[in-house]
């Protein structure tokens, strides 16, 4: 019998710990415990997101139980599928997909999918591993438009988050893009598959059309995100400005950041209608203080605000 992740929880004795049978030989880390309602939801459900059921298991633990036959934790197993799974399946991502959220057999067999797709099968080769793992995403990044679905595995009794086809936790690239997001915007807080119904769904504006129950875990990444710019060398006491204008010029104009004393603290060049629409002038933010930011057409009063990374586009 199939398990929906969107089913209702049965009732649990808070105290009990369990974990499944293995199908095969036992891989060392099936014999540690995990927490029964992350059982149930994350391990031992077979859907991921809205995808078609469909009985998946067979046929993606024979390609992944096999590869993490040497690992001796859940960590490295995790960090090894991940960084094999086009390796592994031949499975890559693709605009030309069909759809976008594709089941783990229609991924292996059609090899194109979304990033979506890609994770559902990369949810799936871990749960057929005996590691649980969840779909977390965002509706809208703020520097670039579109969405984005990842990772997390239950790793060391806590949430990690990979990708497909990468090598380590927390992708540098999705950082960065976390580190830029406003959580004041709806659309811009970052959502977890949940255990149970807490009124928000997943992704959040869709709620009108699924029912996937999801946590909020902004706060917990936009932390990752402020950890992984400190770590890239960003000092931890300034916030990194992204500075645009909804009208770009034909050659580059200069915007400046002006202490409350009028001196010039950081400058840069704006990017013209020739640049890429992803590029913006980076100027460096003190966290205490309050400072100008002025272009030749416009000006603004900053402070700066929580987030590592902040876009601003200016009238102009």
């Amino acid at each position: 019998m199939m398990i929906h992740s969107l089913m209702p929880m049965v009732a649990i004795v808070a105290a009990a710990c369990v974990h499944p049978l293995a199908a095969a030989e036992s891989l060392p880390w099936e014999g540690e415990s995990i927490p029964a309602d992350i059982v149930r939801a994350h391990l031992q459900a077979d859907r991921v997101l809205t995808e078609l059921p469909c009985d998946w298991r067979a046929t993606v633990s024979g390609i992944f139980r096999p590869l993490v036959a040497h690992c001796r934790t859940a960590r490295e197993a995790t960090l090894h599928i991940a960084a094999n799974m086009t390796a592994a399946t031949g499975v890559y991502y693709s605009r030309e997909r069909r759809k976008a959220e594709m089941n783990a057999l229609e991924a292996l067999a059609e090899k194109k999918v979304s990033c979506s797709g890609q994770s559902i099968l990369l949810v799936c080769a871990l749960r057929s591993v005996g590691i649980p793992a969840r779909a977390v995403g965002v509706m809208t990044w703020n520097h670039v438009r579109g969405n984005h679905t990842w990772v997390e595995a239950w790793v060391d009794g806590t949430w990690q988050m990979i990708e497909f086809n990468e090598k380590d936790f927390n992708t540098p690239w999705v950082m960065e893009g976390i580190g830029m997001l406003n959580p004041d915007k709806l659309s811009q807080r970052i959502y977890a598959v949940a255990t149970s119904p807490t009124g928000r769904y997943f992704p959040p504006i869709f709620g009108a059309f699924n029912r996937i129950p999801a946590e909020d875990v902004t706060e917990r990444y936009l932390a990752l995100a402020r950890d992984w710019y400190a770590g890239s060398g960003m000092p931890e006491n300034c916030q990194r400005l992204m500075v645009d204008v909804h009208s770009r010029h034909a050659t580059p104009q200069p915007v400046e950041l002006l202490d409350s004393a009028g001196n010039v603290v950081a400058s840069a060049m704006l990017p013209t209608v020739r640049d890429d629409m992803r590029r913006f002038a980076t100027l460096m933010l003190p966290r205490e203080g309050r400072y100008l930011l002025r272009t030749p057409g416009d000006s603004m009063e900053l402070v700066a605000t929580p987030q590592p990374v902040r876009i601003i586009r200016l009238q102009q």
